[in-house]
């Protein structure tokens, strides 16, 4: 009887996961590509309605109904058009590049941050503390920050 009940579970289960198979399959193999319409939409597959986005799912549906992997169906697609078919740049050669270049840019645009606000903050001057032209030029070296404020307060107001 548990053999029947465990059965009945695992087909029921696997009738179900199929088709959620099948469109995960689908929508990983639209976001994979990009369309290849005549009139250059420059768009990926899953977000494309031209005609030629229409044509492309059925053979989409028609691959992976033979029983080709998402893989086989990219490659396939791949061989046909070039690398410029893919929505993302493979993980090799010189397409290594565009995966390491926006990290790599982050981090030395973080590090010249970081040493401009450093010396901002070791030398005490920004652009707002700078003497005017045509202002006295005070040295303050052995004033307070209490006192700093009131002079420049002081000759604000003057």
């Amino acid at each position: 009887m548990k053999f029947f009940i465990l059965s009945c579970a695992a087909v029921f289960f696997l009738g179900f996961t199929s088709p959620v198979s099948a469109a995960t399959q689908m929508a990983n193999l639209e976001n994979a590509l990009m369309c290849k319409c005549d009139d250059k939409c420059g768009k990926v597959m899953i977000n494309c309605t031209c005609d030629t986005s229409k044509k492309t799912r059925e053979d989409f549906q028609l691959k992976l109904a033979s029983g080709l992997t998402v893989d086989q169906v990219v490659q396939i697609y791949v061989d046909k058009y070039g690398e410029t078919v893919l929505s993302a740049p493979s993980k090799s050669g010189f397409n290594l590049t565009a995966w390491i270049t926006p990290f790599a840019a982050l981090l030395v645009g973080g590090v010249g941050v970081r040493k401009v606000i450093r010396s901002w903050v070791q030398t005490g001057t920004t652009g707002s503390d700078q003497p005017q032209a045509g202002s006295e030029s005070m040295p303050q070296s052995g004033k307070s920050d209490s006192n700093r404020l009131k002079d420049e307060l002081d000759r604000l107001e003057t």
